[in-house]
């Protein structure tokens, strides 16, 4: 996965650090950007601190990140910070998108610009240069930004808001950075992961694009000793590439396998 542009996700919220509310929206995120090939590098929570944002944020970029998707801290209130300290990031000042604004209003049956609340303009606030992405399922919107080779995309914490913001912005744009064909099994061998691990890693040294991953918790006890499940996935520009080099990978795994004395159980696909 090392050959892959990595995604990072950052969670921000003191709610989500303080246990009060459990961060489901990068688990989510994360089985979708697996779905469409893509690699998570990082998942981390962030609390509501400007400094903390910043710093971690601004890191992210000259890591070669080459997507960060953030959730939370788009609402109305005090603590809702995003914004402000992408804008700092990208060494830029705020502004209020009159697109958006009128969106609000026209949603809202708002008939003067003037009525428009002050916590709705907070919420049509964005970088200078950025794109704020209208919300299907609420209001604040999805804020897009760019930083270098980095895209920074901003959506409220809301897990409904998060689905609907994925489907429609988030989701072709990293179907279009991981663009190709991925082709994939799971196998069972014979061998703790204390064995397995060192397999896994070999292979995915010598097999760019390759991201093999056994599974622990899914592991059975047997007479014959411990069955371990391992997912095996390439992926290619095209659907016979990416089988030629999952196939390669597989018999690598056999090879090294066999010499531990296990054999390898290809398990159908669902």
């Amino acid at each position: 996965m090392k050959h892959q542009p990595p995604i990072e996700i950052y969670s921000i919220g003191t709610e989500l650090l303080s246990g009060q509310i459990q961060d489901t929206n990068s688990y989510w995120m994360a089985q979708q950007i697996a779905a469409l090939g893509g690699y998570v590098r990082r998942i981390a929570i962030l609390d509501d601190d400007v400094d903390e944002l910043q710093s971690v944020l601004a890191d992210a970029c000259t890591r070669q990140t080459r997507m960060i998707i953030t959730t939370g801290g788009l609402g109305p209130t005090p603590d809702d910070l995003t914004v402000s300290v992408l804008a700092s990031i990208l060494g830029v000042d705020v502004e209020v998108d009159e697109e958006l604004v009128q969106h609000f209003m026209k949603s809202r049956d708002i008939a003067k610009r003037e009525d428009v609340s002050e916590g709705l303009l907070k919420m049509a606030t964005k970088p200078v240069g950025a794109i704020a992405h209208t919300n299907p399922a609420g209001v604040a919107p999805c804020v897009q930004a760019t930083k270098d080779e980095t895209t920074i995309c901003a959506i409220p914490g809301p897990p409904r808001e998060v689905e609907a913001l994925f489907r429609q912005t988030l989701e072709p744009m990293i179907a279009d950075i991981y663009s190709g064909a991925r082709s994939s099994v799971r196998i069972v061998v014979n061998l703790p992961e204390s064995q397995c691990g060192p397999i896994l890693h070999s292979v995915m040294d010598a097999c760019p694009n390759t991201y093999l991953k056994a599974f622990v918790a899914l592991s059975e006890r047997t007479a014959d000793g411990q069955r371990l499940p391992v997912d095996v996935v390439a992926w290619a520009q095209t659907q016979e590439e990416a089988e030629t080099l999952r196939a390669k990978a597989l018999a690598m795994v056999e090879e090294q396998a066999a010499e531990k004395g296990s054999s390898v159980e290809i398990l159908p696909a669902d």
